[in-house]
């Protein structure tokens, strides 16, 4: 990957298409030691969820690799991909003795990559303002993420934008209801970006301003969130606690509130043994380090969670 915001993207990218299918990152492709940034194959039980996530539903219809850019690829960027997925190629076939149809390439542009385009010479695919397709026969996709109209068809593919497209995106994300699944992908590696810097400090000094200003601003929202969740948790268990009339009581309607809260995380029931465990870590650990934990893991994470003895 190239920078913090592409790993954020490949993180997005393979969180979103996992719920509907198998997708890796860093696939080695075996002939030319290089690794594809996600390499997704549908799952055919889950195509109604598919369905959901609005244009990139309609791009994972099929295996695909997907390779995002935060910034605007070149020619040369695009011919590494394309000798990527020509040797991706090569090894399914290797490895299923035969032919096997060509794969899917995708490529996601924060900018509009005009040399690619017209060099390529891509087309606008009717109807999609934003996707530019090669001749059938490469199997190539465009899509310029600043030409994207903004629906929520569109908004885990905006958050892979650069600068005000970003930053709008992750506003409409904010806005979105609690338990929109949206929020549950995107939320905890939006947070990461804050605390994750460039190995190199021409490679920091390289990123937009405007960029670090979106991060903080990230950050900021997302301590209001907690702290409004904090309170809102507390004034549930002060209710609870009070039609108990004891201290025990208090801790019983706290313990309720948060079992309610995980479990709306998880989209299901909380085992026995998980609710021991929650039960064990509230009062080694606190309120608000469980808080915490729900909001910055993702489903799967918070599962893991609960089930390592070692967790804290």
């Amino acid at each position: 990957m190239r920078t913090r915001f592409d790993a954020f993207g490949k993180n997005v990218l393979r969180d979103t298409l996992a719920r509907v299918g198998a997708a890796d990152t860093a696939v080695e492709v075996i002939a030319a030691s290089q690794t594809m940034d996600l390499w997704y194959v549908p799952d055919p039980a889950r195509a109604a969820a598919r369905a959901e996530l609005g244009l990139l539903g309609e791009l994972a219809a099929e295996p695909c690799q997907f390779e995002p850019f935060h910034d605007t690829p070149g020619p040369a960027e695009l011919r590494g991909c394309v000798r990527k997925q020509l040797h991706w190629h090569h090894e399914l076939e290797r490895r299923a003795g035969g032919d096997v149809p060509f794969p899917r390439l995708c490529v996601l542009s924060g900018g509009r990559p005009a040399t690619v385009l017209d060099a390529f010479r891509f087309e606008p695919e009717p109807g999609r303002p934003g996707l530019y397709r090669a001749a059938p026969g490469w199997q190539i996709d465009v899509v310029v993420i600043a030409e994207l109209p903004r629906t929520r068809d569109t908004l885990l593919l905006r958050l892979l934008g650069a600068r005000a497209v970003l930053r709008d995106a992750i506003r409409e994300l904010a806005a979105l209801p609690e338990d929109a699944w949206e929020r549950s992908v995107a939320l905890p590696w939006l947070v990461r970006l804050r605390f994750e810097t460039q190995a190199e400090p021409s490679a920091r000094g390289a990123e937009d301003a405007e960029e670090e200003e979106i991060v903080t601003e990230v950050q900021q929202w997302f301590e209001q969130l907690k702290q409004s969740i904090r309170d809102e948790a507390r004034k549930e268990a002060l209710q609870e606690g009070l039609k108990e009339g004891l201290k025990e009581g208090l801790r019983a309607g706290q313990l309720q509130a948060l079992a309610a809260q995980f479990e709306k995380k998880l989209g299901r029931p909380l085992a026995e043994t998980e609710r021991s465990v929650l039960a064990e870590r509230f009062d080694r650990l606190g309120l608000d380090r469980l808080d915490d934990v729900r909001l910055e893991l993702s489903s799967d994470a918070l599962a893991a969670w609960l089930a390592d003895p070692a967790a804290s």
